[in-house]
């Protein structure tokens, strides 16, 4: 059974909460500022208290630099998104997705690999898919709906807390992570100009969001 350390999987708790708190005060004035300003602050907080466990050589490295820069491209898209087109939005997505498959390589390649890594890698990927879904929402290009695609994350890890078994993670499969690769295309596709393609590919993705997470969750529960 898969574990973290406890300094970790206390944060990835406490990120979920904070994130989702930050979801409903960004939908009831319908502006995003909240979400930002509590993503910076959360991802800050694990960057602070994860200082001697960034790589096995203690330096930042890297890998977790690039992962930098694709949270805070993620984060700059949201802040400036009312200036910022749709197809530009789009194009910015497959270049996140890019930058996720040449980060962690580089950790590998360099020796870098760590919890933290992992963690920041994919709670980065966690928000970038809910960024996308809530600019989604706010510039009206699908119902709120879709916001369920981005919150599965984080209502998986506080069903563990909820379960008692927060100190555990999913699996990593290649099953799991074809499916990341497919709904972060689907949440780029969202603000190319071809309505109903976005919306299937919208539900395509909560359906193979909500099979990833109940394998995980069965696995969790059932795996000696």
């Amino acid at each position: 059974m898969l574990m973290t350390n406890s300094s970790i999987h206390s944060w990835s708790t406490l990120h979920a909460l904070i994130i989702l708190v930050a979801t409903i005060l960004s939908l009831i004035p319908f502006e995003i500022f909240p979400l930002i300003l509590a993503a910076f602050f959360s991802f800050s907080l694990l960057i602070l208290i994860s200082k001697n466990e960034w790589t096995p050589h203690s330096g930042f490295g890297t890998g977790n630099f690039l992962t930098s820069i694709r949270l805070l491209l993620v984060l700059l898209i949201a802040l400036f998104h009312r200036q910022i087109p749709n197809y530009v939005i789009a194009l910015s997505g497959f270049i996140i997705l890019i930058g996720d498959g040449i980060d962690g390589k580089i950790a590998r390649q360099k020796n870098e690999s760590s919890e933290f890594g992992e963690y920041f890698d994919k709670e980065t990927d966690a928000l970038f898919i809910h960024m996308f879904c809530m600019l989604a929402v706010l510039k009206h290009v699908l119902g709120i709906w879709v916001l369920l695609i981005g919150l599965l994350r984080y209502l998986f890890v506080i069903y563990l807390l909820i379960t008692g078994k927060k100190d555990r993670k999913e699996r990593r499969s290649k099953i799991g992570r074809h499916i990341f690769v497919f709904v972060s295309c689907a949440v780029s596709i969202m603000f190319l100009p071809f309505p109903h393609f976005s919306l299937t590919v919208a539900v395509l993705s909560m359906v193979l969001l909500l099979y990833s997470f109940g394998r995980d969750i069965l696995w969790i529960h059932f795996a000696k």
